[in-house]
């Protein structure tokens, strides 16, 4: 009977395992957070940062625009310094991706 019970929680854990994740940079089950470069464009200097994330609850909705304009446009950027990948992820259950524009 044990066995049964361990075997059916193993395999509902690992099912769930995959929920809701944050797919670059390294992943954490219980907890993602960090910040990773991406890119560095031709502006010499930034002292604007614009972020734009998605959002995903349990890994059943996923929304949000974490596009490079999309950063951009809410920094008020137009030339770009850097770009980075913000992600955190709780247990699987929510999950943010954020690009973040640096630039001038």
């Amino acid at each position: 009977m044990r066995k049964a019970v361990f075997s059916m929680l193993l395999v509902v854990a690992l099912s769930m395992a995959g929920c809701g994740y944050v797919s670059d940079g390294p992943f954490g089950w219980a907890m993602t957070n960090h910040r990773t470069p991406v890119a560095k464009g031709r502006a010499a200097s930034g002292f604007k940062e614009g972020q734009a994330c998605i959002y995903s609850f349990f890994g059943l909705v996923s929304i949000g625009d974490a596009g490079i304009e999309a950063a951009m446009r809410d920094g008020g950027i137009k030339d770009v310094f850097t770009v980075d990948s913000y992600s955190q992820n709780f247990f699987g259950t929510y999950t943010r991706q954020c690009t973040v524009a640096v630039g001038a």
